[in-house]
């Protein structure tokens, strides 16, 4: 399968759950293979939405798909 990119955003640095395992860190590319991807953050729990679920196809290095979270209560 061909590498994809994603950079999931958070004003702050948190680790990145994909699938349920860490990851990597906020606003940092990762590079994972393409596919379907439940993305969410770890603690502390505040942050919006709980979870996005992504497609991640069709990426580039230069050009990553970017999620992102926002600070709040759930």
């Amino acid at each position: 399968m061909a590498k994809e990119y994603l950079v999931v955003l958070f004003p702050r640095a948190r680790r990145v759950k994909i699938n349920g395992q860490f990851m990597g860190m906020t606003n940092r590319k990762l590079e994972l293979e393409g596919g379907r991807y439940e993305v969410a953050l770890g603690q502390p729990f505040n942050f919006t939405p709980e979870t996005v679920e992504i497609d991640l196809r069709n990426t580039s290095s230069l050009t990553p798909m970017t999620v992102e979270f926002m600070e709040g209560s759930k």
